[in-house]
């Protein structure tokens, strides 16, 4: 029975170099080959850190594992009562024959009672979890599997095929590896150990080393993401959190979006079904680490711009369009009309005919744009000429002029004609009034025939006709 939890580590983080000693870490098993000093061997020269670490295989160059060899290197007991999400961090060098001989790391929950194999080959990698185990079955590991019958570990070597012996898949140099151990979180008495098996040929490898072992609470996640507004009040969410979370939870706020209020997508869309003020949650948690939660205020507004008057018939100035917002309630936002100057107010005035768009932003605010149309005065639309006149002096109807958009017509032609195509009045004046002179007939009606073109504001060129009858 393993006794040294009778005094374990309760202190983190925990750094073991092995520079000044073992570090309290102990060998034994079968043939066992662990040495701790400073390597001086063909591949495995020197330390990861510093000039000292564990090596099973010897330290001597041309000294090798053992023939059969099944050991291990055991830590000192840990206590990881106040130590909820635990990070193993340590720099590993193998070269041993590919699959038949290699390394694997187990813990023990009693005193080295019993053993479990600590995680399996080719894990997902991330920002706390990487270069964990490379081959799911070590043949030199069997038999030291423990409760959990797992032979996966680190194999390989840095050389081809020779022969019967295996090559390929060795580290190389020094690998950082680390993994986070949720499982262990809170456990009052936690030992580890690096176990190490070998057939009984092809052993002239340079072994398996250890260095530079860290134990530290995993950095806990830092919720954080940013969004994007599209069309229809549709919003796009990027998550942006810190330490790479496996996990995710969102709520929008929404409870009117036909059941689609939550999502466990890293990054969703959603659909608001109203403008308003929403506070989004997003909770995200592992790998290994403690789960964050943060909140951000959206505004989803819309923006109607409408008509307030229209522009002046002479001049074509002086128009108006307002711009009313829903959902901002409160909050302040800004307005940006694309008009020369451009304006910044809920309204925007002295605008002739046209179509004019504005702008909603602020904090935290989805922009809205709308368009609206500045229209002419209703007065602009159009010249109406009489039919008939009488020119007898008595003060009614005495000229022939147009009505209407009179001040506001450019390019004005009035020709009139009498029955026998005769031009017999003409103007390019339309506030000019025909008295019926000069007129082949005295003391007689007449008809006669009009043609006028005018441009109007906001209007193609028009051209009218038609019949007067000069009333004696």
């Amino acid at each position: 029975m393993y006794a040294q939890c009778a005094q374990p580590i309760n202190s983190f983080p925990y750094q073991e170099s092995f520079e000044t000693s073992n570090g309290g870490w102990t060998t034994a098993g079968n043939s066992s080959t662990w040495q701790w000093g400073t390597p001086a061997k063909a591949v495995i020269n020197q330390a990861g850190d510093g000039t000292r670490c564990w090596v099973v295989g010897g330290l001597a160059a041309g000294s090798n594992y053992g023939s059969g060899e099944q050991s291990w290197l055991q830590s000192p007991c840990f206590d990881f009562t106040n130590l909820q999400y635990p990070l193993l961090t340590m720099k590993l060098f193998w070269e041993t024959e590919q699959q038949w001989d290699g390394a694997s790391f187990q813990y023990s929950l009693d005193d080295g009672l019993s053993w479990t194999t600590l995680g399996v080959a080719n894990e997902r990698q991330d920002c706390f979890n990487k270069n964990w185990f490379n081959t799911p079955g070590i043949n030199g590991l069997n038999g030291m599997a423990g409760t959990s019958g797992s032979t996966h570990g680190w194999t390989g070597n840095n050389l081809a095929n020779n022969g019967s012996c295996r090559g390929g898949s060795g580290s190389k140099t020094w690998v950082q590896v680390s993994r986070t151990l949720p499982s262990l979180g809170g456990e009052s008495s936690v030992v580890f150990r690096f176990i190490f098996g070998a057939g009984t040929t092809c052993n002239n490898y340079d072994g398996f080393a250890v260095d530079s072992i860290n134990i530290s609470a995993a950095p806990p996640n830092d919720a954080a993401f940013t969004f994007t507004c599209n069309a229809n009040r549709t919003i796009q969410f990027t998550n942006t959190s810190a330490f790479c979370p496996t996990s995710f939870r969102w709520e929008f706020d929404d409870p009117l979006s036909s059941g689609n209020n939550t999502s466990g997508l890293a990054n969703p869309t959603h659909t608001y079904a109203f403008p308003g003020n929403y506070t989004v949650t997003l909770t995200v948690d592992g790998p290994g680490n403690l789960y964050s939660t943060t909140t951000r205020d959206i505004l989803i507004v819309d923006v109607n711009v409408a008509q307030v008057k229209s522009a002046a018939c002479e001049t074509n100035t002086g128009g108006s369009l307002i711009a009313t917002v829903r959902g901002a309630g409160t909050t302040p936002v800004n307005y940006t009309w694309n008009t020369n100057p451009v304006q910044q107010t809920p309204v925007a005035t002295n605008l002739g005919t046209g179509t004019y768009n504005v702008i909603v932003t602020g904090q935290d605010i989805c922009t809205a744009t709308d368009s609206g149309v500045v229209t002419i005065d209703s007065s602009c639309r159009e010249l109406v000429f009489p039919s008939a006149f009488t020119p007898n002096g008595d003060g009614l109807n005495d000229r022939f002029d147009p009505m209407g958009s009179v001040a506001a017509a450019k390019e004005y032609k009035l020709r009139i004609y009498n029955r026998w195509g005769q031009l017999v009045y003409s103007s390019k004046n339309p506030f000019e009034q025909w008295d019926g002179r000069p007129s082949e007939t005295t003391g007689m009606n007449a008809l006669y025939t009009w043609y006028c073109e005018y441009i109007l504001p906001g209007q193609a060129k028009s051209a009218k006709k038609g019949t007067l009858m000069l009333i004696r």
